[in-house]
């Protein structure tokens, strides 16, 4: 994102498209808060000062990476973007690549890739089998998405986001006893599916420092 970042420094405006599914759009599991695409705008914000970044949610609830490939015109390049986002929870690789080329030939956008979050387990004892509350839900493939978006980005030459893998450190790194920390990763969590405020703040911090960007924001302190 040199050529952004550039832009923001000779104190240009630049335009940011964040193209996704429901983790995208701004919706009622961030309980009124900002998400990440604001939050990221707030900080950008506080460092380079008023009106520098036009922050475009092209996100939209229940989508798919097909869907966002359909749309491409419409929500994203028709605003002539310097920077897009692109996070879609289904992993498409033949769509995303798809994604990613027209998004080039259109101009001179630079593309970011994000990989989805896990899918948190809430506390249901009576899901067969169990599986431990607050901890990835396992059998659910999203650690073969995060792989390949990894993998998608290094073979494109496009910075990744891996919000999948640095979840789950987060997790272990406050392993200790259940007493200490028994709701773990599921205190982000609107669902099992969807982050709340706290797992965009989460979503945030991830991004941060690709843009030089503190991981917390002034009005946390």
């Amino acid at each position: 994102m040199q050529r952004l970042l550039a832009k923001l420094n000779k104190g240009e405006q630049v335009t940011i498209v964040a193209l996704g599914d429901s983790n995208t759009e701004l919706t009622f599991h961030t309980r009124g808060r900002l998400n990440w695409c604001y939050l990221l705008q707030a900080a950008l914000l506080e460092k380079y000062g008023p009106n520098r970044v036009i922050m475009i949610d092209a996100g939209c609830c229940g989508d798919s990476a097909a869907g966002g490939l359909a749309r491409l015109d419409r929500d994203v390049l028709r605003f002539k973007p310097d920077l897009v986002i692109v996070c879609f929870w289904d992993g498409d690789m033949a769509v995303l690549r798809q994604i990613v080329g027209k998004i080039r030939a259109a101009g001179q956008a630079e593309i970011l890739l994000r990989t989805p979050n896990p899918i948190v387990a809430p506390n249901m004892p009576s899901v067969v089998p169990a599986v431990a509350a607050g901890q990835e839900w396992p059998g659910t493939g999203k650690e073969a998405v995060a792989r390949n978006i990894v993998a998608l980005g290094q073979e494109l030459d496009v910075p990744v986001v891996d919000h999948y893998h640095a979840w789950l450190e987060a997790d272990r790194a406050h392993a200790g006893p259940p007493a200490t920390n028994p709701n773990k990763l599921w205190l982000r969590m609107s669902d099992a599916s969807h982050p709340n405020d706290l797992g965009h703040l989460a979503f945030y911090r991830d991004l941060a420092p690709w843009f030089g960007l503190p991981p917390r924001l002034s009005w946390e302190f």
